[in-house]
């Protein structure tokens, strides 16, 4: 490790912190794709830091190490340690552990140290490029989509609510709470992520309205465990929804139309889904749908294509079935990341 000719303890870490940054920045540049740049890290890391390993642990399986230390599943919960996550926006991709000899302490320095190098690698590949511009327009779709669903359904809704104020007077008045409720869920949505269950206390809102403009068209049944604990994209269930009702279902069908909202656990993911026995769709159209070849509309399901994405990765985007008369699912995967052990081959490591 570089010494400092620096008399105060306060100013040589600042240089450190600073030399660590210098060094560090150039090799993030284009992301954590370039699996080259993962050593390099890591070896920055442990010569100009008083430990002795470090570990960068990627989702992508990819597992390297720096360090005096050979860090491995026998001798891995005998070591001090410190980790941290590294995240691309708000989803994590990895993480670099930081270990230490058991008769060594990880002071409070050396754990704020750790801490802002977390933050500096996970600003840096947020904001890096392509990936930025791509948050600030998920940014701008997600107003666009709160701004094009607002005025098309109130519309519908207080035509609807307005038909019963004479006849029902009763259910009109909670057609205007959930109205007022689903507004407001509405307007107060971040990009974030939020929790499944708010996000379908939003949809409820919405079904209930629509439930009173269609009638008996269809019926809705959700099957959502009360503990499943993920988060999703904010509105991503909307348009899923709204466009089973539109086009999953008309006046000539000779059944009952049913929506059913179900989110199920794998192994190595969650399964959100949103399925009608309704009139179904061809391949064709499916294609056209998910490349986004369907004309100017900015609403509907290449756009929650598009989104899911941009958050969850490339492969992760929607999944449709269906087939023409008995009903189409869409769906897509909620992708579970785990930490697993170590094995014993030096610098590389496989999950």
């Amino acid at each position: 490790m570089e010494e400092y000719p620096i008399k105060e303890k306060g100013d040589r870490e600042i240089h450190l912190a600073f030399d660590i940054a210098t060094q560090l920045i150039p090799l993030l540049v284009g992301g954590l794709d370039n699996r080259r740049n993962y050593q390099r890290i890591t070896s920055i890391l442990y010569d100009m830091l008083d430990f002795n390993a470090v570990v960068l642990s990627m989702e992508n399986g990819e597992e390297v190490q720096s360090g005096d230390v050979e860090i491995n599943s026998s001798n891995e919960s005998k070591l001090a340690c410190m980790e941290i996550d590294i995240k691309k926006g708000y989803r994590d991709i990895g993480n670099l552990s930081f270990y230490k000899l058991p008769m060594y302490e990880i002071t409070d320095t050396e754990k704020s140290m750790v801490i802002g190098i977390g933050k500096l690698i996970s600003t840096q590949i947020t904001f890096n490029g392509k990936d930025y511009y791509s948050s600030l327009r998920s940014k701008a779709e997600l107003k666009a989509l709160q701004a094009q669903i607002n005025p098309h359904f109130l519309f519908n809704a207080l035509n609807t609510i307005s038909a019963m104020c004479r006849t029902e007077p009763l259910t009109a008045r909670k057609l205007l709470i959930h109205l007022s409720n689903y507004f407001r869920a509405t307007i107060e949505t971040s990009p974030d992520l939020v929790e499944i269950h708010k996000e379908l206390n939003t949809i409820s809102y919405y079904l209930e309205i629509e439930k009173a403009r269609f009638g008996d068209r269809f019926d809705v049944e959700m099957d959502v465990p009360t503990n499943m604990d993920i988060k999703v994209p904010p509105l991503i269930l909307q348009p899923l929804v709204e466009n089973a009702i539109k086009h999953g279902f008309s006046e000539s069908m000779d059944k009952e139309g049913t929506i059913t909202i179900a989110v199920r656990r794998f192994e190595n993911y969650y399964e959100v889904s949103v399925e009608d026995n309704g009139k179904g769709m061809d391949s064709k159209l499916i294609m056209d749908v998910l490349s986004g070849d369907f004309g100017d509309r900015k609403i509907g399901l290449y756009n929650v294509h598009q989104r899911l994405k941009e958050v969850y990765g490339e492969q992760n985007g929607l999944i449709i079935e269906s087939k023409i008369g008995e009903g189409t699912k869409v769906m897509f995967h909620v992708p579970i990341r785990r930490r697993s052990g170590k094995n014993a081959v030096k610098g590389h490591y496989s999950r």
